[in-house]
C-alpha cells in the first residue's frame, strides 16, 4: 500500500479552498505514477467551472505541477455492490472489460462496495453498455 504524509502547506490548502468557495468535489483521488510522482485527479459539476476556473489557475501556479490535463466534459460512473471485498480482482475485470470495448478510462478507484469511473461524456452509453454486457445487475 503507499500512503502519504498528512496533507498539510500547498496541498492541503488547495482542497481547503474548494469548501471555502463552496465548490464541492464530486471524485477526488490522489495517487503516483510510475515515475513516483504524486497526482490529484478531481471532478467537479460543470455548472461550477466557471467559480472555479480562477481558482484552479491561482492552484496550478502555487503548486507548479509537472502537467495540468483538463477533460472536458466528463462523467463519474459508479457501480455499487454489497459483496465487492469477496470478489478477487473486480476492479481489473471492469478496467479489461473497456478495454476490450477500446473505452477510455481517465481514472479509476474502488472500495469495499463500489468501484467508480471517469470517463469522456460521449463515452457514457457505450460504458454502461460494455459494462452491462459482462456484468449482471438490477435496472
Amino acid at each position: 500500500m503507499r500512503g502519504f504524509a498528512p496533507l498539510s502547506g500547498a496541498r492541503s490548502e488547495a482542497l481547503k479552498r474548494f469548501g471555502e468557495h463552496a465548490i464541492p468535489l464530486s471524485y477526488l483521488v490522489v495517487s503516483w505514477d510510475a515515475e513516483d510522482a504524486e497526482n490529484l485527479c478531481i471532478c467537479l459539476n460543470a455548472t461550477d467551472l466557471p467559480r472555479a476556473e480562477p481558482l484552479l489557475a491561482m492552484l496550478s501556479n502555487e503548486l507548479a505541477p509537472r502537467r495540468v490535463v483538463v477533460a472536458h466534459p466528463v462523467v463519474v460512473l459508479t457501480v455499487y455492490g454489497p459483496h465487492f471485498l469477496e470478489r478477487y480482482g473486480l476492479a481489473n475485470e471492469f478496467i479489461d472489460t473497456l478495454a476490450d470495448h477500446k473505452l477510455t478510462v481517465l481514472s479509476i478507484c474502488s472500495s469495499v462496495n463500489s468501484v467508480s469511473f471517469v470517463v469522456h461524456a460521449k463515452d457514457e452509453e457505450a460504458t454502461v453498455h460494455a459494462l452491462s454486457e459482462r456484468f449482471a445487475w438490477p435496472e
